[in-house]
């Protein structure tokens, strides 16, 4: 069984792959990175704000525009199973993104009443446009298992949120505004990379001409079924990855809004509470890694053949789910401590939850992927958003803050899991 598995590794294409998740976890330590070294270099206050900016990018930015890359790789990969020209899929998506990227900005905007004032407001909607663009790019990289160019991105971006950051430590930088540029420039110097590579590539140059005189109405008519990115289908998806960072990022803004008498034990929280979301960071990488496969399946309508392929994922996910438990509970409040230096850490109950949580959301990815390939955007959609809601009435709920936060985050996760199982269910396997 080993050497089968290290003779595929051999292959360039499987071992960019593999590459795609790597890259992810690089960029979720980059991050932690810049708030462990802002946490020792800022005021307490200052420290809660790049983190809250740090968490609303995420929600945000990634959280809008991650179903671009999404539909453009699923569109994408169907056209290529089908011998159809991907070039109007490319042109529809530039459009799509474009409407897209005003949400984003409303969005940005809507949330000063979170932060200090209109300015980080204002370099959050920046943010988000730096995130249209490289979400952009590596969609049409994903279709194509371009996967070496894809991880890259995020390498980058990692690279350069570190440096960033340890030229601010260094430099003993107390103003909140460096930090927050280092994060909102970061992405932004990435994208300009990866649009330079994806033209060398053809891609955008194929984006450009497609978006000239010759996208006439035939050319629209001629891009149907799984073969374009519908804005319905794109809203629906972009409703799940919102709500899904809402899931994994409105319990630490909750117990800090609750606990403003005990910063000690809301930092705790935090702290715990950001590392453990770390595998959060991998979830869109696994459906970029799946997607293309399965959306050719889906493609030949081969439902029995899809369902298969998510089998492997899950055994990996279910094989790796105790260790995870365990480590979060002995582990991760002493390395909590360490890196953010923080006093308190909250109770092991709430620690297994969050841990628990997280393992019941990478199952919900990896099932949803195929659900998605089929086309049903609405039914994962409908799922995070309930999974939304739940975590708010559960934290509602009387109780310890710390521990109801916690809670109301696994019973979120349960509500996504069971939503996107009927979902999968309707899809069939035959």
């Amino acid at each position: 069984m080993v050497l089968p598995l290290v003779a595929r590794l051999r292959d360039a294409r499987v071992r960019a792959a593999v590459g795609v998740p790597i890259s992810q976890v690089m960029l979720a330590a980059a991050g932690y990175i810049l708030l462990a070294l802002a946490a020792r270099t800022l005021p307490a206050g200052g420290f809660a704000t790049v983190s809250a900016f740090y968490l609303l990018l995420n929600t945000v930015g990634r959280g809008v525009f991650a179903s671009v890359e999404l539909e453009t790789s699923r569109a994408m990969s169907a056209a290529g199973a089908a011998d159809v020209d991907s070039a109007p899929i490319l042109a529809e998506a530039v459009r799509r993104t474009a409407v897209l990227l005003v949400l984003a900005v409303a969005l940005s905007f809507s949330a000063t009443l979170l932060l200090p004032d209109v300015e980080i407001a204002g370099a959050l909607a920046l943010g988000s446009c730096a995130m249209a663009l490289s979400y952009g790019v590596r969609g049409p990289l994903a279709a194509r298992r371009r996967y070496g160019a894809y991880s890259g991105t995020f390498l980058l971006e990692g690279s350069l949120t570190v440096l960033g950051a340890v030229a601010l430590a260094v430099g003993g930088a107390d103003d909140l505004e460096s930090w927050v540029a280092v994060l909102v420039l970061s992405p932004a110097l990435a994208a300009a990379v990866v649009a330079g590579a994806a033209s060398r590539a053809g891609i955008l140059k194929t984006v450009r001409s497609s978006l000239g005189p010759a996208w006439t109405r035939g050319q629209r008519g001629a891009v149907g079924g799984l073969h374009r990115i519908s804005l319905p289908a794109l809203l629906w998806t972009s409703l799940f990855y919102l709500s899904s960072q809402g899931v994994w990022n409105l319990a630490p803004v909750a117990v800090t809004a609750a606990l403003p008498a005990v910063p000690t034990a809301a930092a705790g929280f935090v702290a715990v509470a950001v590392v453990l979301r770390a595998p959060v960071f991998v979830f869109p990488a696994i459906q970029a890694v799946m997607l293309p496969a399965i959306s050719a399946a889906a493609q030949r309508d081969d439902r029995a053949g899809s369902s298969r392929a998510l089998r492997p994922l899950l055994l990996i996910v279910g094989v790796l789910a105790a260790p995870w438990v365990l480590c979060a509970v002995l582990v991760v409040p002493w390395l909590a401590q360490f890196a953010f230096a923080v006093e308190i850490v909250p109770p092991w109950p709430a620690s297994l939850a969050l841990a628990m949580s997280t393992v019941v959301g990478a199952g919900a990815f990896v099932v949803q992927t195929r659900v998605l390939a089929f086309g049903r955007h609405r039914d994962v959609g409908l799922a995070w958003f309930v999974g939304l809601v739940v975590l708010g009435a559960v934290f509602l709920l009387p109780g310890d803050p710390q521990v109801s936060a916690a809670l109301a985050q696994l019973a979120a996760s349960i509500a996504v899991m069971l939503g996107v199982m009927v979902a999968n269910q309707r899809v069939g396997s035959a």
